[in-house]
């Protein structure tokens, strides 16, 4: 697994932007963001909020290619993983990233857009 990057925060809004969930994720973002949360539980609960409204919005493709990048595997590989290896994963990206600040970045890149 990799640690986040620049082009991780893109994938994110291509998403977002793809599933018009712009006015659905702001209040998570912003939560995230504001620490409203425990660092180590907004990458859990930010995931699984964000697959929650996926989900809704029959966009569950948009975040196998978001976590893809720093799992470093396809998404289809993504789509078929084990749901244990899937808490795993997302623990381990919890821990080894500053998700706080992902999440900052990208509410405030989301804010901003139109």
């Amino acid at each position: 697994m990799r640690k986040l990057q620049t082009q991780d925060v893109f994938a994110a809004m291509r998403a977002i932007s793809k599933a018009n969930l712009k006015e659905e994720i702001k209040p998570l973002l912003k939560k995230a963001s504001a620490g409203e949360v425990d660092v180590e539980d907004v990458g859990i609960e930010g995931i699984l909020n964000l697959i929650e409204i996926f989900s809704k919005q029959n966009s569950e493709y948009a975040i196998y290619e978001v976590l893809a990048g720093p799992f470093e595997m396809t998404p289809g590989a993504v789509k078929q993983m084990d749901i244990l290896m899937l808490a795993n994963y997302l623990e381990t990206l919890s821990k080894e990233n500053d998700l706080k600040r992902f999440f900052t970045l990208l509410a405030g890149l989301i804010t901003k857009k139109q």
